[in-house]
């Protein structure tokens, strides 16, 4: 298009150079730069189209465009052409002749060939029959449905992560989510009692919003339930149709409450294909100012947990390793997929048939009213 476009620019400039120079106004040159000015017009209108709206905006049937010459050819003939097959009578007294150059005259030669020729354009534009394209990714029909099952005791206030121990596990939840755009991941906060506090969903910004809100507190703190935190998570996950179902589990103490043993929990989660990782977050006896004389996590019980599901455990002592070890899951749990994208296109000819009936409209009144002549 670059190309077409500086080429006719050139030979309209030509053109006009040797006007200059020839002085005469003779038909042949009129055309000529009636058709490379429309070429340098068509030119530009192309450039810029694929410039700012390539990929947005489409012709279905772009060889409707061959119909721009009729356009043309009726510009020519409203304006010079009207007088190449005229016939000529030499009259001795020519330089008599007053060329009358007024506003009037200039609008009756000019206006109403511009309003036809535009009309023209648009019609032409409107049978190659432009549509806006609106593209949408399409998420997966198959891909890991994750549950976050999230520590809310009291213990998980400790400062042996900054800024605290359930602070620090919001932001790597947060982060961890935000790289898992195609799965459903839901929210199971535990404590003495557990509660679904999101369900499976893909709105990722409102699965946001639901972990922030998260506190300690919200449900009794004074216990952890690892067992009855563990089932409510399956429970919401055994009927997924997902190729891959995950629990994340993330506690920094013992299982020392609830109805359902963890080992228990663990069972029914392998019966139903779901993959426990489990997570302690808390430092190690005496290594940190803020820890505990005594380790708080029950290792063997989240490792067992762990193996009996097929996941894996971690033990995460500040907040940068808690960080890896989601950058590790997250690279253990891929989904991957095909992206497929649903093109929705909209006819946009309606409002260009309109204006060109417009234009129409006001060439006639033009010609036929306001400027008519009379002899």
């Amino acid at each position: 298009m670059i190309y077409f476009f500086v080429t006719c620019l050139v030979l309209l400039l030509l053109v006009l150079g040797a006007t200059f120079i020839v002085h005469k106004d003779s038909p042949w040159i009129s055309a000529a730069i009636t058709v490379f000015g429309a070429g340098v017009l068509v030119g530009a209108i192309g450039l810029f189209f694929t410039r700012f709206a390539a990929g947005r905006v489409a012709f279905l049937h772009p060889g409707a465009f061959v119909l721009l010459l009729f356009a043309v050819a009726v510009f020519w003939a409203y304006t010079s052409g009207r007088n190449f097959f005229a016939r000529t009578l030499n009259y001795p007294l020519v330089h008599l002749h007053i060329e009358q150059a007024s506003l009037r005259v200039l609008l009756t030669r000019w206006l109403p060939a511009t309003l036809y020729t535009l009309a023209l354009l648009l019609m032409t534009i409107a049978l190659a029959r432009p549509v806006r394209i609106d593209r949408t990714l399409v998420p997966p029909t198959e891909g890991i449905d994750i549950i976050l099952l999230m520590d809310v005791s009291a213990s998980m206030q400790n400062k042996d992560f900054y800024p605290s121990r359930f602070v620090a596990a919001q932001n790597t939840a947060l982060r961890f989510i935000s790289k898992r755009l195609n799965d459903r991941i839901g929210i199971v906060a535990f404590a003495k009692a557990a509660l679904l506090q999101a369900p499976l969903t893909l709105d990722h910004d409102a699965l946001a919003e639901y972990i922030s809100s998260l506190y300690l507190g919200m449900v009794d703190a004074t216990a952890t339930a690892i067992g009855d935190g563990l089932a409510v998570a399956t429970n919401h996950l055994k009927d997924s149709k997902a190729k891959s179902k995950v629990i994340i589990l993330l506690t920094d103490g013992d299982s020392n409450a609830g109805a359902i043993e963890p080992l228990m929990a663990a069972k029914a989660a392998a019966t139903y294909g779901i993959r426990v990782y489990t997570v302690g977050t808390a430092s190690a006896p005496d290594q940190n100012p803020y820890a505990s004389s005594e380790d708080e996590i029950n290792e063997g019980l989240l490792l067992e947990i762990a193996e009996l599901t097929g996941g894996k455990f971690y033990r995460a002592k500040n907040e940068s390793e808690l960080i890896k070890i989601y950058d590790t899951i997250n690279e253990l749990e891929k989904t991957e997929f095909t992206p497929s994208t649903n093109i929705n296109r909209t006819d946009e000819y309606r409002l260009l048939l309109l204006l060109a009936l417009c234009f129409l409209g006001l060439g006639i009144l033009a010609e036929k009213i306001f400027l008519i002549k009379v002899p």
